[in-house]
């Protein structure tokens, strides 16, 4: 995302399409009120393992990026570093079921020289994603959050691309390389959903 043109969410909203429009007004903006909304730097130790069980609920269902689990030293790490930040959405206690305010949403974000917003991973409590619309809201609130620090751009990754052009990002297609010294391995690979079938 890199249309930072706009000053105000009214604003925000008509860079959007007509269909991204209706879809942010009923999916988005009427839930931003329900959550208290924070970045944070450093946060206690006690959330940052409630922030790691929410990244492993993602981890765990998300099939469209399937990668090995990061240890939680490396979200220890993240607390340590000065560029790392966390967008967390902490559902407001009239509205969970536990009656305190709990973090539902978690946004791993890196902020690249300055310039580019990036949000790396991000941890969600599937018990309220559809009710809430967590994930939606994630994906604004790093929109705001980019703009309120003057970054130029997002880069959003790899999943969910449906989902991100309807906030208003561009999908741009990647491609990688790999070279390998030898075949081999690279062809067994190939032929193991073969033989499981």
């Amino acid at each position: 995302y890199d249309n930072f043109s706009w000053n105000t969410v009214d604003d925000y909203i008509a860079t959007l399409s007509s269909r991204s429009r209706r879809h942010f007004m009923k999916d988005i903006r009427p839930y931003e009120e329900m959550f208290d909304i924070t970045f944070e730097e450093s946060p206690k130790q006690m959330d940052l393992d409630i922030f790691y069980d929410l990244y492993l609920n993602v981890k765990n269902n998300n099939r469209g990026l399937n990668t090995f689990t990061f240890p939680k030293n490396l979200f220890e790490q993240m607390v340590k570093n000065r560029n790392w930040e966390f967008i967390v959405l902490r559902l407001k206690e009239k509205f969970a079921s536990t009656r305190t305010a709990i973090p539902v949403g978690v946004m791993f974000c890196y902020k690249n020289l300055n310039h580019t917003y990036v949000p790396n991973y991000i941890g969600l409590d599937y018990r309220y994603t559809e009710e809430f619309q967590i994930y939606r809201q994630l994906l604004f609130q790093t929109i705001k959050r980019t703009k309120a620090l003057k970054f130029l751009k997002v880069d959003f990754g790899m999943t969910a691309s449906f989902e991100k052009k309807k906030v208003g990002a561009t999908v741009r297609p990647q491609t990688s390389y790999v070279q390998t010294r030898e075949n081999y391995s690279i062809e067994m690979l190939e032929l193991l959903p073969n033989e499981s079938r």
